[in-house]
């Protein structure tokens, strides 16, 4: 199994398991023999629901097919932190651990800030579905739909007629790369819901988005650095080229900031 900054996951899932005292773990109440201090295991294996081979497969580094809900429940059994739960899993499947019950709206204060504080450029705030979740002042201006109930970049984008007005070489400069993007996400979650949803409505509501998913096999991770031409009443329809920036939040990896800043300045504005 991969090493992380040099040690083996294997070493600190035992450190791990060793810093428990087992007779203070609550599952392991009214289990014959009484478990003593050390935390075996053949004790984790049981709070986990898996046999004992198969967690001693994974504290041993042989590589299994382990699901994201054992690795959680591993996680949980030896009370990981956030940051171990995190070490966990990028060891052992290569990806970060899936994020579950937040509260989009909860924003940590420094990306909030950073949100409002920014007053020369649009920006906003999108989840791993592309809703926006909190855009700036600016964004609301040029872009009036983020101010709707449940705004959604991929619905308006790829759905809207407005945005085949609003957003040039609408087909070549924006679907194909949104598609190409939709087509990364759900790959890369494939249990996501609504991402699944997402697709689905795309796909159904629309000729040119179905024919464009059928014939490109293009995958795009993200639009930052992307260069896009625009024509938006709050320019007075002038076009503009403008370039978007992504920026994943370390609070919140769950998260993407985004912000918008001219190509050729404002001119005509």
């Amino acid at each position: 199994m991969d090493r992380v900054d040099g040690e083996s996951i294997s070493r600190l899932l035992r450190a791990w398991r060793g810093r428990i005292d087992a007779r203070t773990v609550p599952e392991l109440r009214g289990v014959f023999p009484r478990p003593g201090r050390r935390l075996s295991q053949a004790h984790v294996a049981r709070m986990t629901g898996v046999s004992e081979g198969w967690y001693r497969a994974l504290e041993a580094g042989r590589r299994q097919d382990f699901s994201e809900s054992f690795l959680l429940r591993v996680a949980c059994a030896l009370r990981l932190s956030e940051a171990e739960t995190l070490t966990l899993f990028l060891a052992v499947c290569g990806r970060r651990p899936p994020e579950a019950g937040r509260d989009h709206r909860d924003l940590p204060r420094g990306v909030k800030a950073l949100l409002e504080q920014q007053v020369s450029y649009p920006a906003y705030l999108s989840d791993v579905a592309w809703n926006v979740v909190a855009a700036n002042s600016l964004m609301g201006e040029w872009f009036p739909w983020v101010r709707r109930p449940r705004p959604n970049l991929m619905r308006w984008t790829l759905l809207h007629p407005e945005a085949r007005e609003q957003m040039l070489d609408w087909e070549d400069s924006c679907a194909r790369i949104y598609l190409a993007m939709l087509r990364v996400a759900a790959n890369s979650n494939p249990g996501n819901e609504e991402l699944r949803a997402l697709v689905e409505e795309i796909l159904d509501s629309d000729a040119d988005c179905r024919r464009i998913w059928a014939e490109e096999f293009d995958v795009v991770e993200h639009r930052d650095g992307h260069v896009f031409r625009l024509r938006l009443p709050y320019h007075g329809m002038a076009e503009i080229r403008v370039t978007s920036h992504v920026l994943l939040p370390i609070q919140r990896p769950d998260l993407r900031f985004v912000f918008i800043t001219p190509v050729d300045g404002w001119a005509g504005v």
